[in-house]
């Protein structure tokens, strides 16, 4: 096999630099991506049933994996804990949108309509949730608010026609020139659907979640570089497949109990989520997660021995000034 060319310093260094920022903003990308979409919806992939932000979130366990192997402990601890920054960054800029004031015109885009929901209880004094028997999950019922902010249980519902709010004539229907009618509560004459802005519903998912990933995410990616180390010095540098998989395998599963229980424990302690349905969540996601993890060893593989020969590195040197790797030639 002919021998890699010899590049100058300048040039090498340079080219190693490149490989790592780019490792660096594919990890910070998807993190960035994960706090936006994180838990907005729960798909079915085969067997598994994933919240979206888990589907690119393994990718973050491959890039610190090739950054430990090329450049070491120090440098995968570094692009930990500058995700982690921003993490804070992604979620003050939401809070920081949140509480500015809106303008009045809006996109169709950016406005939701919805119908406020409260659980039913068939005891108040434990919060024991009554249980729908189709979906096995607990009974909802509509709510509205009064101008005091005071929440009221919708009885019935009857049609009103709509009104211009300056005017008070009438809104008619464009095609069939009839007033248009929405649902409000018998009672009270409240409108049943209230609009909210897109922007809202985000930010409330986003900070629902952000905590419980902060956490999920510092325990386990500290965890997996810790792991890869360990098993890379308890093999001298070899057997690629362990420390890839056996980092990862058991980072993941840390992960995932963490954030599904921190994520969703008010919702088990006040009965809106069964413990069945919450760990059927935290299996679908570790599975997915787990077949992700022994599936990328290929790349793994491929990746480490295409930088070795471009990068000009040998990860099996130790250097213990480095963190236990060598970033040398």
């Amino acid at each position: 096999m002919a021998s890699q060319p010899k590049l100058d310093e300048m040039r090498l260094h340079e080219r190693r630099e490149r490989v790592f920022l780019g490792m660096a903003g594919l990890f910070l990308g998807v993190l960035a991506m994960l706090n936006i979409i994180g838990i907005t919806r729960f798909v079915s992939i085969g067997p598994f049933d994933v919240a979206v932000g888990v589907l690119p979130y393994p990718i973050t366990f491959l890039c610190t994996d090739f950054i430990s192997e090329f450049y070491g402990r120090r440098r995968a601890n570094f692009v930990v804990f500058l995700g982690l920054v921003l993490n804070v960054f992604v979620i003050l800029v939401l809070w920081v949108g949140h509480l500015l004031p809106s303008i009045d015109f809006k996109t169709d885009l950016q406005r939701l309509n919805v119908v406020k929901q409260e659980t039913v209880y068939k005891d108040l004094d434990t919060k024991t949730p009554l249980i729908d028997p189709n979906t096995n999950l607990p009974l909802k019922q509509p709510v509205i608010e009064d101008t005091d902010g005071r929440k009221h249980v919708v009885r019935s519902v009857r049609m009103d026609p709509v009104r211009d709010s300056k005017s008070g004539e009438l809104i008619l229907d464009p095609q069939s020139g009839e007033p248009v009618l929405v649902p409000v509560d018998a009672t009270t004459g409240i409108p049943l659907v209230k609009e909210e802005e897109l922007y809202t519903r985000i930010f409330l998912s986003a900070q629902g979640a952000v905590f419980a990933s902060m956490i999920a995410y510092l325990i386990a990616q500290f965890c997996d570089v810790f792991l890869f180390h360990f098993w890379k010095r308890l093999t001298g540098g070899k057997h690629l497949w362990l420390r890839n998989n056996g980092s990862t395998i058991v980072s993941q599963l840390v992960d995932t109990i963490a954030v599904v229980l921190i994520t969703f424990w008010a919702a088990i302690k006040t009965g809106e989520m069964t413990v069945q349905l919450v760990l059927k969540i935290m299996w679908g996601m570790y599975a997915f997660k787990l077949l992700v993890a022994v599936l990328d060893t290929i790349p793994f593989y491929f990746g480490v021995f295409a930088m070795k020969r471009y990068l000009q590195i040998d990860p099996t040197r130790i250097d213990k000034a480095n963190g236990g790797l060598s970033t040398g030639n």
